[in-house]
């Protein structure tokens, strides 16, 4: 029988003696391991990481001073006689001698005494520039000056409060481990060891999770049952301290919505302090583009490029950063200032670290990744977030 001289693959040769296996082939597999898992820690790395500081109780405390501001939030006066003016939680920030300014008729008063924490006696239309008259809560009034008589007594201003916000530390600690045989099995797409390939995946994972209760994380002491937890960003950044906190409640994002909170940053805190970073999702940052599609323009032949990204804003006060990331809601955005928020850990044990662990019994290799982890969120009067915009219009 004569011999087959061309060799097709996947055909038998007819030849003698028959092959063993004629259709046996070596598998060919890619050396690198496809993985397409959601890992970045973008927002994790603009506020620096979590490794700005270390402390040694399971409790971290931060000061925040007495927040003085030129316009008051008052409760209004009734008719042009009355001469108490209630700021509450407030009167300590404006000592006698204080003159207050109400712009929409011109009529300007001074404090005349400080009655307690919440109550201020004033005189009215010191110029008589006006005519007394009631004045609405909504009002504006601000601080105009002040003003004492050349032979006058000493008058103590009150004293400023200042007070603490705190956060609880909290405990990441997840071991890894596998047999000897399994470490020093070759497998394909792994360059190293299976338990490497596990490490890695690990601290990976628990850096998202670190991101994520930065994020989103509720402060809580911990019980027998509950461990401790640290309260993220959106923990602090609340109406209730002092942010600008808006609810769409379903309806568009407008560019309105964007320059009204900034707006009423400035005049909270003023444009030095304020958020300079909208942090948002990608249908919050896609509506930021569309708000200035309209300057979009084509040279002819060169409309291969096409589109307008928009990551930074050049607004009234002061040039805004645009982050997108996945670590916030989809329908939300928060305004930060970045100097604000720290992460740190629970002394040198506490910082992030994969370790090998002692094996207490049998032929295996085990780590373990740990971190003890605590964060800082000063001044939410300088920040807001606004939520449940719509994700379709």
């Amino acid at each position: 029988m004569a011999l087959n001289p061309l060799r097709v693959a996947g055909m038998p040769d007819s030849g003698y003696p028959t092959e063993l296996d004629p259709t046996l082939k070596v598998r060919f597999v890619s050396p690198l391991l496809t993985n397409m898992s959601e890992r970045s820690t973008d927002l994790l790395k603009y506020f620096g990481g979590p490794e700005k500081f270390d402390y040694y109780t399971e409790k971290v405390e931060w000061v925040n001073d007495d927040r003085w501001n030129r316009r008051l939030t008052h409760t209004g006066l009734t008719n042009g006689a009355d001469t108490t003016l209630v700021v509450t939680g407030a009167a300590r920030r404006f000592p006698v001698g204080t003159l207050l300014f109400r712009p929409s008729d011109g009529e300007t008063v001074r404090v005349t005494e400080v009655t307690d924490e919440n109550t201020l006696t004033i005189s009215r239309d010191i110029y008589s520039a006006v005519v007394e008259g009631a004045w609405a809560s909504t009002d504006e009034v601000f601080v105009s000056g002040f003003s004492m008589h050349e032979d006058a007594d000493w008058v103590f201003r009150p004293a400023p409060f200042m007070n603490t916000s705190y956060n609880y530390s909290q405990i990441h600690a997840v071991g890894i481990k596998a047999s000897w045989r399994r470490t020093e099995t070759k497998l394909y797409g792994l360059e190293n060891s299976d338990l490497d390939y596990r490490a890695a995946q690990t601290v990976a994972e628990q850096f998202v999770a670190i991101e994520d209760e930065y994020a989103h994380g509720t402060r809580f002491a911990g019980t027998s049952g509950v461990p401790g937890a640290q309260g993220g960003v959106k923990y602090y950044v609340t109406s209730a301290n002092g942010a600008q906190v808006t609810n769409k409640a379903s309806a568009a994002l407008a560019r309105k919505d964007i320059d009204d909170i900034l707006q009423e940053l400035a005049y909270t805190v003023g444009a030095d302090k304020m958020a300079r970073t909208i942090i948002t999702g990608f249908w919050g940052k896609r509506k930021i583009s569309s708000f200035f599609s309209g300057t979009e323009r084509h040279q002819a032949g060169m409309a291969q490029d096409a589109g307008v990204v928009v990551d930074r804003l050049n607004t009234d006060f002061g040039v805004v950063d645009v982050l997108v990331h996945t670590a916030v809601a989809k329908d939300e955005m928060l305004f930060v200032n970045r100097e604000q928020h720290t992460m740190g850990h629970h002394g040198q044990y506490g910082r992030p670290q994969l370790r090998a662990l002692p094996v207490s019994g049998g032929p295996r290799l085990e780590q373990a990744f740990y971190a003890d982890l605590s964060s800082i969120h000063r001044g939410p009067e300088a920040e807001a977030r606004i939520y449940g915009f719509s994700l379709t219009t």
